[in-house]
């Protein structure tokens, strides 16, 4: 059994690193849990929080590597395999980006984030169709979503459903005046022929 003093350290360090994450101090926050690790090596947490400050940093093997083992530690946190896709997906490792964001999927379902992320992934990889299909169920869980009109409105409108598109851009304006991304997909949908 672990010394208790080691383990209340340990939970300070990570509460530390926490803080750091919030305040934008990824490299103070990595220090703070690698020491909540030293002393504490099967502290998940720990590894999940380091893990994201990591990819906060642009490091994302680093955070691939936190990420793996925060999962090793307990499998059922949806947010570590999203942000282990997420990882992934930077590296452009879309096929097992896509693997974490259908565990966390799996395992929570009712996240529009997590629909979003994997629509995106396939999107890149040629599964307009499936992409739109997740970026429906996003919706369905939130109307309200400004991104993903946009994000379906660039699927659609690579099917040359460009009138859908067209509505999906207006949507994300509506929702969001000020979103440059509807704005120049709009444009650019406008300047098809036909």
């Amino acid at each position: 059994m672990k010394d208790r003093s080691a383990i209340n350290l340990s939970e300070t360090y990570l509460d530390i690193g926490n803080d750091f994450i919030e305040n934008d101090w990824y490299q103070q926050a990595i220090t703070m849990l690698t020491k909540a690790i030293e002393l504490n090596p099967s502290y998940g947490m720990a590894y999940e929080r380091r893990g994201l400050a990591h990819g906060l940093m642009g490091k994302y093997e680093d955070a691939i590597a936190d990420f793996t083992v925060a999962i090793k530690f307990d499998d059922t946190r949806a947010g570590n395999h999203l942000n282990l896709g997420l990882s992934y997906y930077k590296l452009w490792r879309l096929d097992e980006a896509i693997k974490h964001y259908n565990k966390a999927i799996e395992l929570s379902s009712d996240i529009p984030l997590f629909y979003i992320n994997r629509g995106i992934a396939l999107h890149y990889l040629g599964e307009t169709k499936k992409a739109i299909a997740d970026y429906n169920k996003a919706i369905k869980l939130n109307t309200e979503d400004t991104e993903v009109y946009t994000y379906r409105g660039e699927a659609l409108a690579d099917l040359g459903k460009y009138e859908k598109a067209l509505a999906d851009y207006d949507k994300a304006l509506a929702l969001n005046p000020r979103d440059i991304h509807a704005y120049a997909g709009r444009a650019l949908v406008m300047s098809y022929p036909g």
